[in-house]
């Protein structure tokens, strides 16, 4: 049996529906404390709570192979979270753990993120679970979330300088996850799971004029700028400052890598940007 935690969100979704298109066989169980979200369609829904960990014994009962998508709360809560699943890990003797970690994780990285991945790794080791690690790299979708504004002013405004990223899809992803939990010769692997090309917010400013028809230039602000712009926004403090970080992470070279992992799981071509910018230019 696969399990799924933070089954609710969305590569957690889109990996569960690549499993079914997929011809996966196995049982599929479907964990989240938004049980009430999850559609059972894909699989048996559970109630699964990284903060309690007695909910992460239950959910794991019978299960072979969990896919453990990492939490989205503040670093110091997060790792105790993530501390609490590997626990439970351990516990049922799960023959096989899927980590969705970040990108080049580094305990020094500026996108504090990045530590938390790292922490969480190391105690993976540390707890001698049959693991796989996938490293994915800065959503192609997180280039949508400004895109309308960015139309409608004709300016990109990011704060990474000249930094460049590979960003990938997340149905890539959730392809690439699907696959690894339904074939063999992935346990004690790490992925780095990137998009195909490395790109420059310049690039993109480019790549979305190309799309559009229209003239967009790039607007550099400062990493403080953009958190409190991302705050002004309604984001709360810990994610507005970890994208400012990310920012200084881009800018400083740390995502300046691109690799051929997601195509070998997928066994074609990642999905490009400008495939991810023109469907969402398309008229609905």
């Amino acid at each position: 049996m696969i399990l799924i935690l933070g089954a609710s969100g969305e590569l957690a979704t889109l990996t569960a529906n690549a499993l079914k298109a997929l011809g996966n066989t196995d049982p599929v169980r479907l964990g989240s404390r938004s049980v009430d979200r999850l559609n059972t369609a894909l699989g048996q829904a559970v109630f699964a709570d990284y903060d309690q960990p007695d909910s992460l014994d239950a959910a794991m009962e019978g299960v072979d192979k969990v896919l453990f998508i990492s939490g989205n709360t503040a670093n110091d809560a997060r790792l105790v979270q993530h501390l609490n699943v590997i626990a439970a890990a351990k516990k049922a003797g799960i023959s096989q753990l899927v980590y969705t970690s970040f990108q080049s994780p580094s305990l020094d990285s500026a996108f504090s993120f990045g530590a938390s991945h790292a922490a969480t790794e190391a105690a993976i080791r540390a707890a001698a679970i049959p693991a796989t690690v996938v490293r994915n790299a800065f959503y192609a979708e997180l280039q949508l979330m400004g895109l309308s504004h960015t139309l409608e002013t004709g300016v990109l405004t990011h704060a990474a300088a000249e930094g460049r990223f590979a960003p990938v899809s997340k149905q890539d992803l959730a392809e690439a996850l699907a696959r690894i939990l339904m074939t063999d010769g992935h346990r004690g692997k790490t992925y780095e799971l990137t998009g195909p090309e490395l790109l420059s917010h310049a690039d993109i400013a480019a790549l979305i004029g190309k799309l559009s028809g229209k003239d967009i230039s790039t607007n550099t602000i400062s990493a403080e700028a953009q958190v409190d712009a991302l705050l002004q926004m309604g984001l709360p403090v810990f994610l507005a400052k970890a994208l400012g970080g990310a920012s200084r992470a881009i800018a400083a070279g740390e995502y300046d890598k691109q690799s051929d992992d997601l195509a070998r799981l997928l066994g074609r071509a990642p999905t490009r940007l400008a495939a991810v910018i023109e469907g969402a230019l398309k008229p609905n």
